[in-house]
């Protein structure tokens, strides 16, 4: 005995079924928006950092040698070389203002600062050891 099959359930089956694909589209499409979102961050963030890249170059030896040359350090017993690929930088009589500058300077380089020592020798002047790895 075979029955057969009510319209009715055949239709609210049918019903049911378009709900859960309408339900899985809407779900299906959020995800789509949230990835291309994320997406549209990612590539402003990487330019932003290609820009901060362009602006942050490397330093270079010759940049370093001439800010150290400078008359902003007369005074200041200041020797610097480079030994087994780092820059080291020697100061015996740094002032303050001296000592600013310099740390400014060479902290906003893009550089790696290897070793710093920085020890006061009385109430106006410092000694400074710095090694650089470029």
């Amino acid at each position: 005995m075979i029955r057969t099959i009510h319209p009715l359930y055949l239709l609210g089956l049918m019903l049911a079924l378009l709900l859960t694909l309408i339900w899985q589209n809407a779900k299906i499409e959020e995800e789509i928006s949230y990835k291309l979102s994320q997406r549209s961050d990612a590539r402003s963030m990487a330019k932003r950092i290609v820009a901060l890249k362009k602006v942050m170059k490397t330093a270079h030896k010759g940049q370093i040698d001439a800010f150290l040359d400078g008359s902003l350090f007369t005074g200041a017993d200041l020797t610097h070389r480079v030994k087994s690929g780092r820059y080291i930088v020697n100061a015996q009589k740094m002032n303050a203002r001296q000592l600013q500058s310099f740390l400014n300077r060479i902290l906003n380089m893009s550089v790696k600062v290897v070793q710093l020592k920085v020890e006061s020798q009385n109430d106006k002047h410092v000694s400074l050891y710095m090694e650089i790895s470029l």
